[in-house]
């Protein structure tokens, strides 16, 4: 366990090297460490199942289904055999319902065209029914527009459950190399260095293309949430969650080894 700890918290310590790069993952590794060094790994689980309640209470608002993936699930998503894509689908078709078809509208409906001898005569202006048809063409585009957001919306929502449980399943997968490859090998400390530090750049280019994933998925959902007058908190909301829990894996496993 010691062995395994020390390949750990080395990875972890190229983590954050790694993220050394902007202000806001600098800030990020910031919090990992003082998370560290304030709690230890049962609160640190403890606050990173807290922390997933808010991507879980957006998954319920949107309807969709609770869903774990399987470690079978999570091990295609780290090796790209299971897309984001189908992921993010088959965690929707969990639904087992159908998008509601909207309404037929009234001017779908068969025309009641007056008979011969009910026909206006060509002076009279037109009724108030017919004046109001394009008024009302109007207000069903705009809501099958509304309706075409909160689709999207929910698709963004299960695609960010998607995100966070691909690069927790990546990271780990990155860690379990490094421990393979120790165990497999000499028992020196330039051999786990040696070993961390060629994790350097996967772990710089999966949170590179984490951040960069999740940063797409929050800015489409502040256009969709602007655009139909809702407030940007789900946005917000789902760009925090993301940050904490990256602090609380990086802090996990530093004080995974620190305890082992």
């Amino acid at each position: 366990m010691k062995k395994a700890g020390k390949i750990a918290l080395a990875v972890a310590g190229v983590v954050l090297v790694a993220g050394a790069v902007t202000v806001a993952v600098q800030w990020n590794n910031i919090k990992a460490v003082a998370y560290m060094m304030t709690m230890d790994t049962g609160t640190l689980s403890q606050r990173a199942e807290e922390n997933r309640k808010t991507l879980d209470k957006a998954m319920e608002d949107y309807q969709i289904p609770s869903y774990t993936f399987s470690e079978e699930e999570m091990s295609q998503l780290a090796s790209g055999e299971l897309s984001e894509e189908e992921a993010a689908a088959r965690i929707l078709g969990e639904n087992g319902g159908t998008t509601a078809e909207p309404e037929p509208s009234q001017s779908g409906a068969p025309s009641q065209e007056p008979s011969p001898s009910q026909s206006t005569p060509p002076s009279q202006s037109p009724s108030a029914s017919q004046s109001a048809q394009p008024a009302q063409s109007a207000d069903q585009g705009g809501e099958t527009s509304a309706q075409d957001a909160e689709a999207e919306l929910r698709q963004l929502v299960a695609t960010m459950y998607v995100l966070q449980a691909t690069y927790e399943g990546k990271l780990e997968a990155i860690v379990q190399e490094a421990i393979d490859e120790y165990t497999a090998g000499e028992h020196t400390s330039e051999n786990r260095t040696r070993i961390v530090y060629s994790k350097y750049d996967a772990l710089t280019k999966l949170e590179q293309e984490c951040d960069q994933k999740v940063a797409d998925v929050v800015s489409r959902m502040r256009e969709l949430l602007k655009a139909t007058g809702q407030s940007e908190s789900l946005a917000d909301e789902v760009q925090r969650t993301y940050e904490e829990e990256k602090s609380l894996k990086k802090a996990y496993y530093i004080r995974e080894f620190q305890e082992g």
